[in-house]
């Protein structure tokens, strides 16, 4: 403090001095900015706690919404107690529903007060509106959640409520067949009234059965509409995919599905969410609440058919039990008909009247009719029982026509004797009598005879009847008159035959008779005749009306059909009069048979039986003259139907066909500019417009393929109902064919044609969002590198800035060191004062002069000193402002660096290209920092310099102040003045002290900046090893989807295979029957040759060609016949047979390589070849093309020529090689080009672009190998030069040809060579002629790491040598002792295979030493890791080595190293590059950021210390030059790899807690005497040898900063001089940061190493003497206890921090490390 004064004056002027200091406090800057300060700092407050209490109950409300969304996402909604969950499940529904509307009240009160804070615009809006946002689309998808929920109440109450109503219906039905089949039961016995009371019990419960028939139709039709449930339990396994459909949207990423979209089920064995293929192929997780399985439910569809064909069965007993039940009556009643005819007698007949004893006979004859219609289909009577009922019927039959004949006689009989008894007249009553008994009674009775067996021989034949006329024509005419006299007496003839009769006595009574009986003969068999022809006609053309049961698909066949159908009808219209003549003759008989009257017998009942006939016979006429007439018109109203739809439908699959192929161009084009873009999509809008527009097109189509199907189905149902009918009115089955209707051609066209349109609309929308996306990244992204670039300037300028200060600070330095200087001089002043003070009183008034100078300079020093810390504050203010800038500028590059983040999970395409750029980024960023940091230690530089200036300021200062003291003692009166002067001084150090500390405080904030850069880092690569992460668990799934993928690919390849096989055999039966008609026409041709003795026409001389068959004519043209052949093959003296011989070459070929013989199996083709690899993939191949290009693909084990489609469809050749294979075959039978109207040769394709001219020239060497050049028109091989004359080849290609190309590969020697070659090696088959190959040489492999390895490949991995090859060749050098002597390199691996437990002295898993807590996580994937990347798993109890895969099964590890394992094992198997699937080495994939640097340095030495590094394409190790050379990692890695720096220090040893290479840690290993396998040992606790000082820790010291007010540790307070040296080591005493411990290596060796607590940091004491950081001596002191540990660790961290040593004698410790103290 300043001075009070000893006199007024002084007071006065010390008061006006304190007025003046006081007054410069208040009007300072930092007054006024603590005032605004803390007016902001209450703002502040105010904010945050509104902040807080928002966030809160955003927070609560988005909690309460999670809660409820987890409860719904986790309920299952599968089949399972469904009965009792739903009821229970739609009460929660509809509480939380009432829930849902109390809480949007709630969240609407909390959206009014988030709306007025951002009114107000609150400083952390940003923030809020982040919350508020995330709510509302929590609260959004909770409110979608509801709506899934609401639809499967619905959808499961009907499934639930479906299987209930079923099994109550089969419950039912299953009563009613009870019933039936107890209740009624019959036989023979049972009586005529019980059968009666059945039959009605019969009819009563058809209405029963009746019921239930509504009742399972309804299911029927409700089994259609079922949900399924029972894929969506995980257990259930399904053959089929599964196909699931969205009951909301739901996005994932970019990847959208929308509401009724369907997708296939890939995995729901998690609850809440099912893995999906969505739309456009993408995978995604989508909630199963969303999702559900449509339907049709195949449950619920055969529960139904099962309960329909339950009733049906029931239905069928019932009409079986109602035809016995029928049957069994009419035969009741035929038997009592039967009885009553056979109990009449003479007697009886002769009281009744005919009606009534006529009716009795017809009651029989319709009984039988009854009994015979009814026991058709009856159990109760077999044959032998229906003959035996025919036999009593006709029994009676002919008792009662007996008695009908002899009724007459009888009647007269009767009469005649009463006329006798009353005759008076004796003679002529004797004479009568004498007349009947001699003469009349043998007629009589022959006529009688005669008479019955005419009655007889009309129910017989017609030639039956025809003898009978005979015989009745050459009977005595005197017999005959009196036959007939005695006829027309008792049989009453009408009276003008009577009067005919009467005048002609000379004709025979009989004859009339006789006449009758004939002509009704006669006209019976012209009706016979007519029926039978009219029944000929009908069955003809029945027949020809049943043929077809549908109609075609064909044009051409439709209205050949028609035309059918026209002549058909033409028939009947022209043979109409044989209809009406047998309706003529069938009246005429009926005409005659009237004339017979009066108790005659008159045939009835075949005159009614063929009346009948001819009825149906006429009926049948009438509906084929209708069914003709309805197909005319059905098939009239479908032709143009099917005309239009044909048209429609090939232009819109060729639309397709095209729009496909741009889209796919689209898809392939590259894009690297933003106006690229820009163009992509204004192409991909169009294109969409163009596919949108096309849906009223395909809309169109698919209705005139339903009204095509309508008109099917009604043509098909009128012909099954015709033919139904048929059957019905005939009562016999017509045998019926599988119908194949076209309507499910046609069907199957509408679906493939939607499907496929579907597909290019779904794959253009898709493909237009993803631009658009992609657009709106790509503008971001520009975006973001423009800002980028300004904060890159403003980062600039900032620098400039600081240095602009660093200068204005050296300024201010160099005014300090004049004011030092200055006080330098004062001192001296002040010390020549104290010297003269002793000597002369004089010179005070001098020395008071001298003081009053030194103090206004003081004065004038302290204003500067007072101004100086002025500019320091303002110069820190604007270096605080500065980094807040700074620091704000940081957040913002996070902030991008975020949203970078994003852009490369939404942007997976351009991920690479964005990770370069962000590196390169990072890169300059780092090296900004890295200039902030140099200017940060210049900074700090400068302050030393600073700070030395002002000690040496202080010093001088003192100085001075000795010189005053020495002249003030010469004068006692200057002793207050020199002790004002002494405080003056104080005041002095004090402020310069005080700047110190200010500049330390700044250099704390510039370290501070320096933490903070290296936490956001650390943020950095958290998120790049998240993204690392990411696309690990990426690759993971696009395996499990290829892998999925490929089976449904193999099961529809093995259906279309399946089809295809069926196709192949129709065409094989096709062309069967096409080579048959060839032959025919062959022969016919020879035939007619041989019988006419003219010359042949040429055009008729037809020879088979290579593909085709070919005219003589057209063969003379080319000249592959000559004149004199060609007059021979015309004139007949050659055949076509004996020439096609002489010309095979040209007309078939030599036969191109057929197939390879393979030893036991004898043949197989080359694409079998191929897949067994006896031959290579390429020249196999290329000897298919070839094969194909030369006319067909040859099948070797069955002798057969098959064209491509034939030979896919067969499996001859693969189905993945039938495209290039038909880019071959086209050289066989032309090309097609829309220019040309006829197939191009392949010259010709060359000229067009369609073939490459080097594929051209390798298929036209393979024809001209089997005889010439193939003309595709004429289907016949010519030579070269006639080839050229015809333009097939040009001179060029001819010289080409003749150069003899080695287009093809030797499957021997992998060499190129010519296919004129390859055929000489080829053996050809005796018994089919064919060329093929023998089996090929395949050379030795032998078992690597993940599968065969070839010799030539360990020769050129330098490996093995040419001698060894030469050997193996020799048989010298086995497969077995190359895998013995390559074991290393081939097999397993010396990685550490596991743990030795040396306190329980056993050997375990790695896994498992984890589990026991004797290595930390991160070490323990560290060591499986490099396992992994060293080719396999060790399993170091059963000494095995696994895969990754094995080794999980085995439970070597858990599951959450599956995927880093899967991961890491990629180094042996490869790295596949996105999108091309191509395998990599580990080196590459680090290139092209697939795996971090450091990771894969990590794996690279693994492998390497475990016996070479692991070359993924040929599955072997090799050394590591062998690899440099390679390429499979470049020098920088090669540079890393082989110094042991820190940078290759990346696994931890447990024992010693140290960073070490992996050889390193290997070395600390030792071996398994049992299974030879490298162990880790983990050191016993109680053995290692610990010594630990001062670790206990008493109490925590605690320094506050006055100034700050913040809290200081012990050192920092040291630091800033607020303690000396001695309260410094006294208090860390106290604190105890410092341990000491020893350490026993497993080697023996000892360690003395100290580790500081606080920091991590750890001192290796042997290390630092060698290194001489520290001397022996301070160790002796510290040994000796002359200096304590927390001394001892001082000195060496002063050593180690202010010198130049740099080492891993001090580092941090593994941040999972911890050492016990």
């Amino acid at each position: 403090t300043a001075s009070w004064g000893d006199d007024p004056a002084a007071i006065e002027q010390q008061l006006i001095n304190h007025q003046k200091f006081h007054s410069s406090i208040q009007r300072s800057p930092e007054v006024d900015r603590a005032k605004d300060d803390l007016q902001l700092s209450f703002g502040r407050a105010q904010q945050l706690r509104d902040l807080q209490q928002i966030i809160q109950q955003i927070s609560t409300a988005i909690m309460w919404v999670n809660d409820r969304e987890e409860e719904e996402l986790v309920f299952d909604w599968g089949d399972k107690n469904i009965d009792q969950y739903i009821p229970k499940k739609q009460e929660s529904y509809s509480k939380l529903m009432s829930a849902l509307e109390d809480k949007e009240k709630d969240l609407n009160k909390l959206k009014a007060k988030v709306d007025v804070l951002l009114k107000n615009n609150h400083p952390a809006s940003d923030k809020i509106e982040a919350y508020q946002d995330t709510l509302q689309t929590q609260w959004s998808w909770l409110l979608q959640i509801t709506k899934c929920i609401d639809i499967h109440l619905k959808e499961n109450a009907a499934y639930s409520q479906f299987f209930k109503e079923a099994n109550e219906t089969y419950s039912t039905l299953q009563k009613e067949h009870e019933t039936i089949r107890k209740k009624f039961t019959c036989d023979k016995n049972t009586s005529l009234e019980n059968l009666l009371e059945l039959l009605r019990g019969l009819e009563r419960e058809r209405e029963k059965i009746m019921e239930n028939k509504r009742q399972v139709q309804h299911l029927v039709n409700k089994s259609k509409s079922i949900v399924r449930l029972k894929p969506r339990n995980p257990e259930e396994k399904s053959s089929s995919p599964v196909i699931v459909k969205a009951l909301c949207d739901f996005k994932q990423d970019q990847k959208v599905i929308c509401k009724d979209n369907e997708a296939i089920l890939k995995d729901n064995s998690q609850r809440s969410k099912w893995d999906v293929t969505g739309p456009g192929g993408l995978d995604m997780l989508v909630p199963s609440v969303c999702l559900i399985v449509p339907p049709p439910n195949p449950l619920s569809v055969s529960l139904a058919k099962k309960n329909e064909q339950y009733y049906e069965a029931i239905l069928a007993i019932w009409n079986q039990l109602y035809i016995n039940v029928k049957s069994l009556i009419a035969w009741q009643y035929c038997l009592l008909d039967i009885k009553h005819i056979n109990s009449l007698t003479m007697t009886m007949l002769a009281k009744m009247r005919p009606e009534d004893y006529r009716q009795i006979f017809k009651n029989l004859e319709n009984h039988f009719e009854e009994f015979k219609l009814s026991c058709h289909n009856s159990q109760m009577f077999d044959d032998e029982d229906k003959r035996r009922m025919e036999t009593q019927v006709s029994g009676a039959q002919t008792h009662y026509e007996q008695l009908v004949v002899q009724l007459p006689t009888y009647s007269q009989y009767l009469k005649k004797t009463l006329y006798i008894q009353h005759c008076n007249n004796t003679a002529y009553h004797s004479v009568f009598s004498i007349c009947r008994r001699s003469k009349l009674s043998f007629p009589l009775d022959y006529g009688s005879t005669i008479l019955s067996s005419f009655r007889k021989c009309c129910r017989v034949t017609n030639v039956s009847c025809l003898i009978s006329i005979y015989f009745l024509t050459h009977l005595n005419s005197e017999m005959n008159r009196r036959i007939f006299l005695h006829i027309a007496c008792q049989y009453h003839l009408e009276n003008k035959y009577v009067l005919v009769f009467f005048f002609w006595n000379d004709i025979d009574y009989v004859f009339l008779l006789h006449l009758f009986m004939f002509i009704r003969l006669q006209a019976l068999r012209d009706m016979l005749q007519s029926i039978a022809q009219v029944e000929d006609i009908v069955k003809v053309h029945e027949a020809r009306l049943t043929e077809k049961e549908t109609t075609s698909l064909s044009t051409s066949e439709v209205q050949d059909y028609v035309s059918t159908l026209k002549s058909i009808k033409a028939e009947l219209e022209l043979k109409k009069n044989v209809l009406a003549s047998m309706e003529t003759q069938l009246a005429n008989v009926s005409h005659w048979n009237s004339q017979v009257g009066g108790p005659y017998y008159r045939c009835d009942m075949m005159l009614s039986k063929y009346t009948e006939q001819v009825g149906l016979l006429s009926d049948r006429w009438k509906r084929i003259q209708g069914q003709i007439d309805t197909r005319l018109q059905d098939l009239q109203l479908y032709l143009p139907q099917l005309q239009h739809y044909t048209q429609t439908s090939t232009s819109l699959t060729d639309w397709i066909d095209a729009t496909r192929k741009k889209q796919d161009s689209l898809q392939n084009t590259k894009i690297e500019t933003v106006q690229a873009l820009n163009d992509h999509i204004n192409k991909q809008k169009a294109l969409n417009t163009e596919i949108k527009a096309k849906r009223e097109t395909v809309d169109s189509v698919l209705k005139d393929n339903d009204s095509c199907v309508r008109s099917v189905k009604d043509y098909e149902t009128d012909l099954a109902s015709y033919t139904s009918g048929l059957e019905t009115l005939l009562n016999i089955p017509i045998k019926r064919t599988m119908l194949k209707s076209p309507t499910m051609d046609l069907n199957q066209e509408a679906t493939q044609l939607q499907t496929r349109y579907m597909e290019l609309f779904t794959l253009s929308g898709d493909y237009y969002k993803f631009l658009g996306e992609l657009l709106k990244s790509m503008e971001e992204l520009k975006i973001r590198n423009t800002r980028i670039d300004l904060l890159e300037e403003e980062l600039r300028l900032l620098r400039e800035n600081v240095q602009d200060h660093s200068s204005k600070n050296k300024s201010l330095e160099d005014a300090l060191a004049r004011y030092q200087l200055q006080l330098s001089q004062s001192q001296e002043q002040l010390l020549s004062i104290e010297e003269v003070k002793r000597n002369t009183a004089m010179q005070c008034s001098a020395t008071k002069d001298s003081l009053n100078t030194t103090q206004s300079q003081l004065s004038d020093l302290n204003d500067q000193v007072g101004r100086l810390n002025y500019l320091l504050e303002e110069e820190k203010r604007k270096r605080r402002l500065a980094e807040e800038r700074y620091t704000h500028q940081q957040e913002e590059y996070e902030l991008v660096l975020r949203k970078r983040q994003k852009e490369l999970e939404t942007v997976s395409w351009s991920k690479l290209e964005v990770e370069k750029s962000v590196a390169t980024k990072d890169q300059e960023l780092e090296q900004l920092r890295r200039q902030l940091a140099d200017e940060a230690a210049k900074a700090k530089e400068l302050q030393k310099e600073l700070s030395k200036s002002i000690q040496s300021e202080y010093s001088d200062i003192v100085k001075e102040r000795d010189a005053l003291l020495l002249k003030l003692q010469l004068s006692e009166n200057g002793k207050d003045r020199l002790k004002m002067l002494e405080d003056e001084l104080g005041r002095i150090k004090l402020s310069l002290d005080s700047e110190l500390r200010n500049k330390q405080r700044l250099q704390e904030e510039n370290d501070r900046v320096k933490r903070d850069l290296s936490y956001w880092k650390d943020q950095y690569d958290s998120k790049q090893s998240l993204i690392r992460q990411y696309d690990t668990d990426k690759e993971y799934l696009e395996r499990e989807k290829n892998a999925l993928k490929s089976e449904i690919e193999r099961l529809m390849r093995e259906l279309r295979e399946l089809e295809e096989t069926y196709k192949s055999r129709l065409s094989t039966i096709q062309k069967e029957m096409h080579e048959m008609t060839t032959t025919r026409i062959i022969t016919e041709t020879e035939l007619r040759r041989t019988r006419e003795s003219s010359t042949l026409d040429a055009s008729t001389l037809i020879f088979d060609g290579v593909r085709k068959p070919v005219t003589a004519n057209q063969l003379l043209d080319c000249g592959v016949l000559d004149k004199p052949t060609f007059s021979q093959l015309v004139n007949g003296q050659k055949t076509v047979p004996e020439v096609s011989v002489d010309k095979k070459v040209n007309l078939k070929g030599t036969g191109p390589i057929a197939g390879v013989v393979v030893g036991s199996q004898g043949k197989m083709s080359l694409s079998e070849a191929k897949k067994q690899m006896l031959l290579p993939d390429d020249s196999a191949n290329l000897l298919l093309e070839a094969q194909a290009a030369t006319g067909h693909i040859i099948d070797p084990r069955n002798n057969q020529k098959l064209t491509v489609e034939e030979a896919c469809a067969r499996g001859v050749v693969d189905i993945k090689d039938r495209d290039r294979l038909l880019a071959a075959e086209a050289a066989a039978v032309g090309y097609k080009h829309p220019s040309a109207s006829k197939p191009l040769s392949v010259f010709e394709a060359m000229q067009k672009g369609l073939i490459d001219k080097r594929i051209g020239v390798r298929l036209l060497q393979a024809q001209e190998s089997l005889g010439g050049i193939l003309d595709p028109i004429l289907s016949v091989f010519l030579p070269k030069d006639i080839a050229k004359q015809r333009n097939l080849i040009d001179e060029d290609l001819y010289q080409a040809l003749n150069r003899c190309p080695e287009c093809y590969v030797d499957p021997d020697t992998q060499q190129p060579t010519t296919y004129i070659s390859l055929k000489r090696k080829c053996k050809t088959e005796p018994s089919t002629g064919l060329l093929l190959l023998p089996e090929p040489k395949m050379p030795l492999t032998v078992r690597g790491l993940r599968g065969e390895v070839s010799v030539i490949d360990l020769v050129d991995a330098n490996l093995l040598k040419q001698s060894d090859v030469d050997q193996v060749n020799q048989g010298r050098l086995t497969r077995q002792d190359i895998e013995d002597r390559l074991r290393s390199y081939l097999r397993g691996s010396t990685c550490i295979a596991g743990v030795y437990d040396e306190a329980n002295d056993k050997v375990i898993p790695i896994y498992q030493a984890m589990k026991d807590g004797l290595l930390r996580r991160g070490t323990t994937l560290e060591l499986l890791e490099a396992q992994a990347a060293s080719g396999f798993m060790v399993d170091p109890i059963n000494n095995l080595y696994l895969t990754v895969s094995d080794a999980y099964s085995k439970n070597l590890f858990g599951p959450e190293f599956k995927d880093s394992l899967l991961a890491a094992e990629s180094a042996v198997t490869g790295y596949k590059t996105p999108g091309t699937n191509k395998i990599i080495s580990l080196f590459q994939a680090m290139e092209k950021g697939l795996i971090e640097k450091g990771h894969g340095i990590r794996l690279l030495q693994a492998q390497i210390a475990s016996g070479g590094i692991i070359d993924p394409e040929h599955s072997h190790r090799i050394d590591v030059n062998v690899a440099y050379k390679r390429g499979y990692f470049n020098e920088a890695i090669n540079k890393i790899l082989t110094d042991e720096g820190d940078e290759t220090k990346g696994f931890f040893d447990p024992n010693t807690d140290e960073n070490l290479t992996y050889l390193q840690l290997k070395k600390r290993c030792i071996t398994d005497k049992k299974t030879g396998l490298i162990l880790l040992p983990i050191m016993n606790k109680k053995k290692q040898e610990s010594t630990q000082k001062n670790t206990t820790r008493k109490r925590r010291v605690l320094i506050v900063d006055p100034e700050t007010n913040r809290e200081m540790t012990v050192r920092e307070a040291y630091d800033k001089k607020f303690i000396d040296y001695d309260t410094y080591l006294e208090l860390s005493q106290q604190e105890c940061e410092w341990d000491e411990i020893t350490i026993t290596a497993p080697d023996g060796s000892v360690k003395f190493v100290i580790i500081d607590r606080k920091t991590g940091r750890q001192y290796d004491i042997s290390e630092l003497l060698e290194k001489k950081v520290i001397d022996q001596s301070v160790l002796d002191k510290y040994r000796s206890h002359v200096i304590t540990l927390t001394e001892f660790a001082d000195i060496i961290t002063n050593k180690t921090t202010h010198g130049s040593f740099s080492s891993s004698t001090a580092r941090p410790m593994a941040s999972s490390s911890t050492i016990d103290s």
